[in-house]
């Protein structure tokens, strides 16, 4: 399970269940946390339906805070995406330009030379 550190700065987005990405395993999440347990943060719905395990540890309550907007949360997930992208592609291109073959690189993205050469070299802007 990723584990959502818990930050309760007053600026700061509103804290997340550690279930909000798991909608399959926890659709009635209410996605904003309202207790932790060192660092998972649960929402009230999770809080009530989580494990036996764990239960003699006493959770602290966290400051009340808006409900997390979904179409904010699209938002900022689709910039990580395209923060990663950029990220991997100027990788992919100092592995290059630090003599890694096509088909290491490959291996690390768990694709072929063929692919890995077809994704990235059309990304890697011309010298000049």
């Amino acid at each position: 399970m990723r584990q959502h550190i818990v930050d309760a700065r007053v600026d700061a987005p509103p804290i997340r269940c550690c279930y909000t990405d798991q909608p399959a395993h926890r659709p009635h999440c209410q996605l904003t946390a309202v207790v932790a347990y060192g660092a998972i943060a649960l929402c009230a719905d999770c809080d009530t339906r989580r494990s036996s395990i764990g239960k003699a540890t006493t959770g602290r309550r966290l400051p009340p805070q808006d409900p997390l907007d979904i179409l904010t949360w699209i938002s900022h997930a689709d910039s990580q995406l395209h923060q990663a992208h950029k990220e991997l592609a100027a990788a992919v291109q100092r592995a290059r330009t630090h003599g890694h073959s096509w088909t290491t690189i490959g291996e690390r993205l768990t694709i072929t030379r063929q692919a890995a050469q077809q994704r990235f070299r059309q990304e890697n802007p011309p010298a000049g």
